[in-house]
């Protein structure tokens, strides 16, 4: 069945190529709410909790509470992996620079790859490892003139963030057909149980409350709930790597709302992150195309 195959593959790639397009002005709504890590971690956890509530409210209707069952044990735990994951990506921010936290977070696809080679089996073409090598490359570019020693709190928390995204995938894939969605939302407990812990106050203004609304109950459902279906279609090598998009984007957004530029060096390493993306999509369309053209024979019993 190459062609329901082909089908499955595009629509993985659909899925997290908006799942992504979603989340890009994640970064930007954090620099302006501008609240205490550990505060905005705890209103980030909730309101993502009761934004998954209201998206399975529609997806699944009366079958809610099943499907959120069907979870199993695997679904807590990878609810718990996806709240270290949030926790560990707030943590970085705090304790090292943008640029080594993009940079580090940057080698999760290839983390991916390597747990999905070795658990999943997961064998990925040539044209993946390239695209994924060549991305890295390009977010090293952005962050050249960024990068410092950190520290190394900081530094760990964001390498424990690209494992905990390959981690994360990787288990959501093993874990199909089953819907993983419900973990997401589950995880917002675990986030927000941690912030409560961490934070010296809840207190947010208004303003800041109004913009981490938009956060936890439209960008964080939407995103990571297609980002979660993503992977029962396509490697979680692949979802991250189109992850990496949220580099190249988000100094747009903060370009276009708080006016400042990005320099050439943004630009041309975002240049190249989106040729490996886009290089990647196209050959992975031609490879389908081809396959439906011509089919290889099935083998003839001797």
């Amino acid at each position: 069945m190459p062609q329901a195959a082909d089908r499955s593959h595009a629509k993985g790639l659909m899925l997290a190529f908006f799942g992504v397009l979603i989340l890009t002005p994640d970064a930007l709504l954090i620099r302006l709410i501008g609240a205490d890590p550990w505060t905005f971690l705890f209103w980030r956890g909730v309101l993502t909790t009761v934004g998954l509530g209201l998206m399975m409210l529609i997806r699944f209707r009366g079958r809610i509470l099943q499907r959120t069952l069907e979870i199993g044990s695997n679904g807590v735990l990878i609810s718990v992996v996806f709240a270290i994951n949030s926790v560990c990506f707030i943590v970085a921010l705090s304790h090292t620079t943008v640029a080594n936290v993009l940079l580090i977070v940057s080698i999760s696809p290839l983390i991916s790859a390597l747990i999905g080679l070795v658990a999943l089996r997961d064998r990925l073409p040539l044209r993946t490892w390239v695209a994924i090598f060549v991305a890295i490359g390009g977010v090293a570019i952005i962050v050249e003139h960024g990068i410092t020693a950190g520290t190394v709190a900081g530094d760990v928390a964001a390498l424990g963030t690209a494992i905990g995204l390959g981690i994360h995938f990787n288990m959501v894939r093993a874990a199909r057909p089953i819907d993983m969605t419900p973990a997401v939302g589950l995880s917002g407990i675990w986030t927000a149980a941690a912030g409560l812990v961490g934070a010296s106050t809840l207190a947010m203004s208004p303003d800041q409350l109004g913009l981490a609304v938009v956060i936890g109950l439209l960008i964080m459902p939407l995103s990571f709930g297609l980002m979660t279906i993503a992977p029962k279609y396509i490697s979680a090598a692949e979802v991250s790597l189109m992850l990496l998009m949220e580099t190249v984007l988000a100094p747009i957004w903060v370009w276009m709302v708080l006016s400042e530029r990005p320099n050439t060096q943004t630009l041309i390493g975002g240049a190249v992150v989106l040729a490996a993306l886009i290089g990647h999509g196209v050959l992975s369309l031609i490879g389908q195309h081809r396959r439906r053209r011509y089919p290889v024979a099935p083998a003839v019993p001797i």
